[in-house]
């Protein structure tokens, strides 16, 4: 039985990994809630898992439903805690992560932006304390499946290429933020979806892939791929691809991080048909059409505190 503090469980992420636990409840125990601002979702939450631990702004001191009281630094380094799930979005992630790193603690890793802002530091601390950071982002899972042991010469990153990959400088003048957020394969928060259609977000993976993988961001490339079925590739010395197929749902990724090192089958995930798939199509980045992607490569290259001020 694996316990489990989750950060950010009223989130997108968070209640994925909750699907993972229901699927599972002989295998995971939930031991810490740490939600947002939807604190009605958030009792819902310590009513039927039944934490020992929650944190929601506002409510410092107070019980809840049986849980107590704690912040998301004393949750993420808790003893009793055997895999921390990093959930919450934004900058907010980046001292419980540490904590988590701090306390020698298994940290699946969905807040891509602790590593963005400080990704030599966590990753010192993770070497430093004997962690293990366990990516949930689809791409970093893909490329951390695929290096077992191997001699790598290139990652490639895939990206969708959202709801603007086929637009002109024309149409691109004209787009509303409704436009944006109308992902074609995804279907996340509000935020990282806009990151997508910009391609900010991918240049974001660029940097947390250099951190998490030491590989120098000269050896990694970008593909657009509108299936979203290829997550990553890892190229390796002799010339031969590894690549990570799934359905573009985030509990694959989510699961092998709980799992980890074991797979555990799933009933309640969907199957990849070739067949009825069909094809796989793979373009360059446009960086006229995506200039945020060029800027926040710019910005990794230059490192120091560019990546926090990005």
């Amino acid at each position: 039985m694996k316990r489990v503090a989750i950060l950010g469980s009223t989130g997108s992420i968070g209640q994925q990994v909750l699907e993972i636990v229901r699927s599972f409840p002989d295998r995971l125990e939930v031991l810490a809630l740490a939600g947002g601002r939807n604190i009605t979702l958030l009792r819902e939450q310590v009513g039927e898992f039944k934490p020992k631990l929650f944190f929601a702004q506002g409510l410092a001191g107070e019980a809840l439903g049986g849980a107590s009281y704690a912040s998301m630094e004393e949750m993420a380094s808790h003893p009793d805690a055997d895999i921390v799930v990093i959930a919450t979005s934004g900058s907010s992630g980046f001292s419980p992560t540490l904590a988590a790193v701090r306390a020698g603690k298994a940290v699946a890793l969905s807040n891509k932006e602790a590593l963005v802002m400080a990704g030599a530091l966590v990753t010192s601390e993770s070497h430093r304390y004997g962690a293990r950071i366990l990516p949930i982002d689809s791409e970093m899972s893909a490329i951390w499946q695929c290096l077992e042991g191997e001699e790598v010469a290139r990652l490639i990153l895939t990206a969708s290429g959202g709801p603007f990959r086929t637009y002109s400088q024309e149409q691109l003048a004209t787009v509303t933020a409704e436009e944006a957020l109308k992902h074609p394969t995804w279907r996340m928060g509000r935020r990282i979806t806009i990151d997508s259609a910009t391609l900010m977000n991918k240049g974001f993976e660029v940097i947390e892939a250099h951190h998490l993988f030491h590989t120098p961001f000269e050896r990694i490339d970008v593909l657009l791929h509108p299936q979203s079925v290829v997550h990553s590739l890892v190229e390796f010395a002799d010339g031969t691809l590894k690549a990570v197929l799934s359905p573009p749902d985030m509990r694959f990724p989510i699961q092998y991080a709980l799992s980890y090192p074991e797979r555990w089958q799933n009933p309640q995930l969907p199957h990849l048909d070739l067949i009825q798939l069909g094809s796989l199509t793979f373009e360059p980045v446009d960086r006229v059409r995506f200039p945020c992607f060029g800027i926040a490569i710019e910005a990794g290259k230059k490192g120091g505190t560019y990546p926090a001020v990005l």
